[in-house]
């Protein structure tokens, strides 16, 4: 049962991200769209004919993938170890069953037609949390966390070989390095965003202002507003929509071992 929740949480968070990445190709070509976050996705997904029974079927996938990642973390199927490596590879599969299964939830109160958080709590909780001694420390640290780990997404993505968690026999070997480039595209796209993501936390940290907190679609903004022109949006753009190639890959492809059995 495990697995095809698993697999659904990827093919969920693909269809995210192409959410993600359209409007913002639409906003860099000025045909109407807006940069929005993963939270702002699924609300343009409930406009759309039978967009509760998506957002049913997302929550399910997300909320899936989120109670994989979280086994996984606790039973460690894969052997990640005890190592400083292993703990790693284990607490980057917390962070993402937090970050996904809390949008599974907001995905299941849209759908049933409750009001969604938006997103907003996080600044509420980072606010909540530089009131606490060294909290300041703790955010900090945290952003510092999310940077080396976007910046080795970075490096990881440079590098020209598929990871030992990636069956590519079902896909046609000519269709392999073409989906692979797009895939590698992909997550440094996404990785360059968390390190914008994490920078912000640490300005956050410092100046022990939960305002300077950035989401997705703000991060995007700042990534985009480095250079006065609208071909780096539209280069984020591509990239969002490569990051969910990769996601869809990992739906098909990703060894994927049940943590209980």
């Amino acid at each position: 049962m495990i697995e095809p929740l698993a697999r659904l949480g990827y093919l969920s968070k693909a269809c995210v991200y192409v959410i993600v990445g359209w409007l913002a190709m639409s906003a860099a070509l000025e045909r109407g769209g807006e940069v929005t976050d993963t939270y702002g996705a699924l609300r343009v997904l409930l406009s759309q004919p039978f967009g509760n029974a998506m957002l049913f079927v997302l929550a399910t996938g997300l909320c899936g993938y989120a109670l994989w990642r979280l086994l996984d973390a606790i039973f460690d199927p894969h052997a990640h170890g005890r190592g400083a490596g292993g703990l790693v590879a284990r607490g980057g599969s917390v962070a993402r069953a937090l970050v996904y299964g809390g949008l599974g939830v907001e995905a299941f109160r849209l759908a049933r037609g409750l009001r969604g958080s938006g997103g907003d709590d996080v600044r509420l909780w980072i606010a909540r949390l530089l009131d606490y001694p060294l909290g300041e420390l703790m955010v900090g640290a945290a952003g510092l966390v999310i940077m080396g780990y976007g910046a080795s997404e970075i490096v990881t993505a440079a590098r020209e070989r598929v990871g030992r968690l990636i069956d590519l026999s079902p896909i046609p070997r000519r269709m392999r390095e073409p989906l692979l480039t797009i895939s590698r595209i992909g997550v440094a796209a996404r990785a360059a965003i968390l390190v914008v993501l994490g920078y912000f936390l640490v300005r956050a940290a410092v100046t022990r202002d939960a305002r300077e907190v950035h989401d997705t679609r703000e991060s995007i903004l700042e990534l985009a507003g480095m250079v006065d022109s609208g071909w780096l949006l539209t280069a984020i753009a591509l990239g969002l929509l490569a990051y969910s190639v990769d996601q869809a890959l990992h739906a098909r492809c990703r060894r994927i071992r049940s943590p209980i059995g």
